[in-house]
């Protein structure tokens, strides 16, 4: 970084609604922005908008989240957490998760160890559900730090992801985003997991809950990305998702 970018990366990290993201991920930004932009105003503005790209799906977990996670006894206070974070809120009830985990582990039989990337709340569903070892890698310190085993990371940066082996590594609408900050970033993921089985998900509806075509606009990508090493175990679709099951060859 020259000083031009490092008092950027300090002005970043020390702002409230950024001090939450993995350090990692706002070095990379200024990076990717800094050769394009002459004037610090527009390379800030530039950095503010691809963060605000990665950050927008965040929610404020609000007061007592430490606490209420560490609370979880029942059905009702882990629906309760659950719902402090976008992607975990939109597949309750439990009900509802609980027959998505029993359709993938019809194929995948039901795991020891978990790897979950761009995690959100899900490990805190899968511990208290099924019990078993899940490591949760996320960019949100507000998550990881919720999680007996999370990773603060950024999954484009080197390291990010561990290269123990897992029974299931899951990428629940990640692959896209990956993919828009960076062209071939889903795959060089996908071949970065050590595990049995990946299991990709994919958004069918926008956020206004339109269908124009993303289920077959997913499918088509995802054939044409199949890590060499994989092959496609199940494919199924819930109300607005579309799950890939991939199988290590």
């Amino acid at each position: 970084m020259d000083e031009r970018s490092l008092a950027l990366f300090e002005k970043l990290s020390s702002n409230r609604k950024y001090s939450d993201v993995c350090p990692d991920a706002v070095r990379r930004v200024i990076s990717e922005c800094e050769g394009r932009y002459r004037k610090p105003k527009d390379l800030e503005k530039a950095v503010r908008e691809r963060l605000h790209g990665v950050t927008s799906a965040f929610n404020d977990l609000g007061p007592g989240a430490a606490q209420a996670a560490s609370c979880i006894s029942d059905d009702e206070s882990l629906a309760d957490m659950l719902r402090r974070h976008a992607s975990t809120r939109e597949r309750l009830p439990l009900s509802a998760m609980d027959a998505l985990y029993a359709r993938i582990f019809k194929t995948t039989g039901r795991p020891e160890s978990v790897l979950d990337l761009a995690c959100g709340l899900n490990p805190l569903y899968l511990i208290h559900r099924f019990g078993c070892r899940v490591v949760g890698v996320d960019i949100s310190k507000s998550c990881v730090d919720l999680i007996p085993e999370g990773i603060w990371g950024d999954l484009l940066c080197e390291n990010a992801i561990p290269r123990e082996p897992f029974h299931i590594a899951l990428l629940f609408k990640i692959l896209p985003l990956l993919e828009r900050q960076r062209a071939g970033a889903a795959m060089d993921v996908m071949r970065a997991v050590n595990a049995k089985y990946l299991v990709a998900s994919f958004p069918t509806r926008t956020m206004g809950g339109r269908n124009v075509g993303m289920e077959a606009h997913y499918s088509e990508w995802m054939e044409a990305h199949l890590p060499e090493n994989r092959a496609a175990a199940a494919r199924f679709a819930t109300e607005n998702e579309l799950f890939y099951i991939l199988e290590e060859d």
